[in-house]
């Protein structure tokens, strides 16, 4: 190389993307594809934002209710008004935030229960999906007097179909002659929908149920409620909406990940990545036995789930998807 075209190299600026720096109050906006009162997956994301803002000095903003067609432009609304943190919450943001994401440098990205991320301010934080659905059967099928049990989806994305999964072969570890019955509502918000499948799925022998989506989830509980089944609730602890129902909930703990994400936003420490959360780093997790349910398993059965939630922790069960 000759001097000057050396010299030439040294004078060109280095164009490297740099991560979003964020002012002193952080600014985060939560959009929901679903209502704060879902008793499920946005129920989660709601109270996970409102832990944040009793740990962290932060200003907050949250949309409910986000239909897949309004996606973009909510998401645009918030990065125009400068907000420092904007948290899509499920998969369906994932796509719109990677069409945007370039424009708005100053802002951070996160999407929730979706594994992407790019450079210099897209990050993801998921969940073990499968783990919690897992445990879930497993105790669906110590509780079923029938060994028939009941799932049913909101739409098939691959967090649901990893639950789903999780749901029979941890059913199937504990009793293997039980059957799991499965079907999809098509919709994450459609309740009656829900409960019309739930019911199909009783008529069929179903005496637990468990669902996952958003207000669909409703419908299960109330198809159950009627019918006098158990259902086992999934993301939010929703035991305070059907006492004499609701088993227990495979919690997907939402407020890890957004502790994560506005924690690590406002130390500077967030970076362009993907964060699975399991049961070690405490994402995933199972409710209480209460009321009435507090005694349902034997002390063996009960010994038998612990063991479980334990193998799983440390990586002992091989057949999780």
């Amino acid at each position: 190389m000759t001097r000057l075209a050396a010299a030439f190299c040294l004078a060109l600026p280095l164009t490297v993307a740099a991560a979003p720096t964020v002012a002193e109050t952080l600014r985060v906006a939560l959009v929901l594809p679903g209502s704060i009162t879902d008793g499920t997956f946005n129920s989660a994301a709601h109270r996970g934002i409102e832990e944040a803002k009793s740990k962290y000095d932060i200003e907050v903003s949250i949309r409910e209710n986000t239909d897949f067609s309004e996606i973009p432009e909510a998401l645009l609304g918030y990065a125009r008004e400068g907000y420092d943190l904007i948290i899509g919450h499920g998969f369906q943001f994932a796509e719109p935030v990677l069409d945007i994401h370039t424009d708005y440098p100053d802002s951070w990205f996160v999407v929730n229960t979706a594994q992407v991320s790019a450079e210099p301010n897209v990050a993801s934080f998921d969940n073990r999906w499968g783990d919690a659905g897992y445990i879930a059967g497993a105790v669906a099928a110590l509780v079923s007097e029938t060994g028939v049990l009941g799932h049913i989806g909101g739409i098939p994305v691959p967090v649901a179909e990893d639950y789903e999964t999780g749901f029979e072969r941890g059913a199937k570890r504990m009793r293997p002659d039980v059957r799991v019955l499965s079907a999809y509502v098509g919709s994450f918000s459609d309740i009656a929908r829900g409960a019309e499948i739930t019911t199909s799925l009783i008529e069929q022998g179903a005496d637990v149920v468990t669902s996952t989506g958003n207000e669909n989830v409703v419908g299960t509980i109330q198809a159950a409620q009627q019918a006098g089944v158990m259902a086992v609730g999934s993301a939010f602890d929703s035991y305070e909406m059907a006492p004499e129902t609701i088993v227990t909930t495979a919690l997907i703990n939402m407020g890890v990940n957004i502790d994560l994400a506005v924690g690590q936003a406002i130390d500077g420490r967030l970076t362009p990545s993907v964060t699975v959360l399991g049961l070690e780093e405490g994402g995933i997790g199972l409710a209480p036995f209460r009321g009435r349910f507090e005694t349902i398993l034997s002390a063996e059965d009960r010994a038998r789930i612990d063991a479980l939630i334990e193998d799983i922790r440390t990586g002992k069960i091989d057949d999780l998807p």
